[in-house]
């Protein structure tokens, strides 16, 4: 069956994106013990609010456009080139007339979101870059184009992280937090500019308004998902530097660094899973795709599982002591971000049948109950508090798409039985690392058990894989 379900095109793109990811996020991993040196906790705790706001600018820049691309793949196939450079257009125009908003609002009020005039017009332009290249990105996806992908990718890591140190060791010495922001920004910039003559190089189409309204009936209702989405994953890190000080916001933000190793799988899955799950489902297989939905969400419980075994030894390695606070919420943090990665699986049932109206309301529903828990939280705790709460409300995330899920489906699309032992047991040993935690050689010898176990599963699918195709 497997030998089925994948063919050379899925597997050669699988390889080549996992690849590009763990150089890139490998790079940014080894990388960010150095910038966490360069920005004191408090320069820290600044430029992690910037990209906080900077994931706000990005919805209202691009109007979540970038959504609607997956499904006229198939809507438009004849004019499928033409209808992206559009949502492009469309990128653009929202993007100057954001600009001049936002400039007007800080005229009048210079200590708009207690940001600098400076900062403004790069959250601006940060958001459309992002979006810029989002819309692309999932067009080389949806096209298995993976060198193109691969290579935007490196230009815009590689450009952020080069510019970012020599900004910080020349003309930005004294003040290391604007190098790291207009580094990174600029990275953005050079990579929207390639994009750009790559995309238009051999034609400028006319503005198609009846693209525009196909794209934005589907992504609109995205948006306040995209906006609740940075209210879960954003403002924890917010709430705290403006309700205690920057300083804890940047211990805090350190946590969610950890995130990057996960990232790397996760990104290279689902460049994969994505296009797969779209072409498999518009051919009616939807067999196929609840199996392996399964193994995905196994694969995903084994990473996370496996990264929670040694988080505070990782923190220990990549940061100084004045960060040393976010080991006791290290694994907290990281079980919030197993069932925030948990819910790109539902989520795709919600896209394919372009519902993304339901998108929105499970999102915003907890979107509402972390703000809230967040600020009572805060109000009485310490910041420490708000690992909980995160890691209650993306719990609650998960389980709102999987009810819409089953909702639109008409039915349980996926094997729920399995899902519920696989994510029980997953999060049970979490949190017996939890107990564990100044315990390194025990959480060291259940990581070789893990280990030992994960490899006999690796071992027994590629030997159905390869006794399905012969």
């Amino acid at each position: 069956m497997l030998s089925q379900i994948f063919n050379k095109r899925i597997v050669k793109s699988g390889i080549a994106y996992t690849v590009c990811n763990v150089i890139l996020r490998g790079i940014s991993f080894l990388t960010a013990p150095l910038f966490i040196r360069l920005l004191s906790p408090d320069e820290y705790g600044r430029y992690s609010v910037f990209l906080s706001f900077e994931g706000i600018i990005f919805i209202f820049s691009g109007l979540a456009i970038h959504s609607s691309i997956k499904n006229a793949k198939y809507d438009m196939k004849d004019s499928f080139d033409d209808y992206v450079k559009n949502t492009i257009y469309l990128d653009f125009f929202n993007s100057l007339l954001l600009m001049v908003v936002m400039n007007a609002i800080h005229y009048f009020d210079p200590v708009f979101l207690n940001l600098s005039g400076l900062e403004i017009n790069m959250l601006v332009l940060s958001g459309f870059c992002s979006a810029l290249i989002s819309i692309y990105s999932v067009k080389l996806v949806m096209d298995y184009k993976s060198k193109d992908f691969i290579l935007i990718s490196f230009i815009t890591v590689i450009c952020g992280i080069g510019l970012s140190l020599l900004l910080i060791f020349t003309v930005f010495s004294g003040n290391h937090y604007y190098g790291r922001l207009l580094g990174s920004v600029g990275g953005l910039l050079i990579g929207a500019i390639y994009i750009v003559i790559k995309c238009f190089k051999n034609s400028f189409p006319p503005i198609k308004l009846s693209d525009w309204k196909y794209g934005l009936a589907i992504s609109l209702p995205i948006v306040p998902h995209g906006l609740s989405q940075i209210a879960l994953s954003a403002s924890d890190r917010i709430m705290i530097n403006y309700m205690h000080n920057a300083a804890q916001a940047g211990v805090y933000s350190f946590t969610y660094t950890i995130s990057i190793i996960p990232q790397v799988l996760f990104s290279s899955v689902s460049n994969v899973w994505e296009p797969w799950f779209f072409e498999n489902m518009n051919n009616g297989f939807h067999d196929k795709v609840k199996i392996i939905s399964t193994k995905f969400c196994l694969l995903i419980s084994v990473v996370f599982a496996m990264i929670a075994c040694v988080v505070p030894e990782i923190i220990k390695v990549m940061a100084t002591s004045e960060y040393y606070g976010a080991i006791d919420i290290s694994i907290i943090v990281l079980i919030g971000l197993y069932f925030a990665t948990l819910y790109y699986i539902p989520c795709e049932i919600e896209y394919y049948f372009k519902k993304t109206k339901y998108i929105a309301v499970a999102t915003l529903l907890a979107a509402i109950i972390n703000v809230v828990l967040n600020y009572f939280g805060l109000l009485y705790f310490g910041y420490k508090i708000v690992a909980w709460t995160t890691l209650f409300t993306y719990f609650l995330y998960f389980l709102f798409h999987m009810y819409m899920a089953c909702k639109i489906y008409g039915k349980c699309f996926f094997e729920i039985k399995k899902f519920f032992w696989i994510i029980c047991s997953t999060c049970m040993f979490m949190l017996l690392l939890y107990t564990l935690i100044d315990f390194f050689v025990l959480r060291l010898l259940l990581l070789v058990l893990l280990l030992g176990g994960s490899s006999f599963w690796i071992f027994t699918e590629l030997k159905m894989l390869k006794t399905d195709s012969q």
